[in-house]
């Protein structure tokens, strides 16, 4: 009906279309889907030659390739536990699975990306580009160990370690270092062999307040600057 004069015909063809994309969680997010694979057997030598398996899936799991990269994702990276976990694939999908696959899956994870970790390692040891490198506590069964991340604009390498003493940072740089190394004002970084050092900000920020708080005076007979502890 038209909003102006009330009339129910209009022209073939509209005049306008508007247009707005908007994201949406479809019903069923993750599905069930069921592979069949052939086993054909030669007219001519009787040899069966088998199908490969479809590359999302793995066989003799009940989650595909990329539910499991999902769950890496989610425990590791988002932190959510396998309790929640399972619910969300529970609501997502109507699945239900136990702690021991979640566990499976996780560890699944961590074999297929170790190789690609190492050499990630290997590379910024030999390479040595511009880094930023930091580290901070991590507490792993109630004893007190140190997560390190040697990072740039294209990748981040994290590394756990016990300590974050010298030994650590040569570990995984060496005993000397040809890139720019930016890093706080921790003793471990200073005097450090490295071609060019930067340091962060913020600790920088605190250095200087420190000095700020010393009151500079001049003595008036010889012309030379002292200073008093406030």
């Amino acid at each position: 009906m038209c909003s102006q004069c009330g009339q129910r015909e209009f022209l073939d063809q509209p005049i306008l279309v508007d247009t707005q994309q908007v994201a949406q969680l479809v019903n069923k997010p993750i599905e069930v889907v069921e592979y069949h694979r052939y086993h054909c057997q030669c007219s001519g030598c009787g040899a069966v030659t088998s199908a490969s398996w479809s590359v999302e899936m793995i066989p003799g799991q009940d989650l595909g390739v990329k539910v499991q990269a999902f769950l890496g994702w989610l425990g590791n990276y988002g932190h959510l536990p396998y309790k929640k976990q399972q619910e969300m694939l529970w609501e997502l999908g109507k699945i239900e699975i136990g702690n021991g696959t979640l566990v499976n899956t996780n560890q699944r994870v961590e074999l297929a990306i170790k190789p690609h970790v190492e050499q990630l390692s290997e590379w910024v040891k030999t390479e040595q580009p511009s880094i930023h490198v930091d580290e901070t506590p991590w507490p792993v069964k109630g004893i007190k160990e140190w997560l390190w991340v040697f990072s740039n604009r294209d990748f981040c390498l994290f590394r756990a370690a016990d300590t974050r003493g010298r030994a650590e940072l040569e570990s995984q740089l060496g005993s000397k270092y040809r890139g720019v190394l930016s890093s706080d004002d921790l003793n471990v970084y200073n005097g450090y062999p490295v071609s060019a050092q930067q340091k962060c900000a913020r600790p920088s920020t605190s250095s200087f307040s420190e000095v700020n708080q010393t009151a500079w005076t001049t003595q008036p007979s010889d012309g030379r600057s002292t200073r008093e502890s406030d």
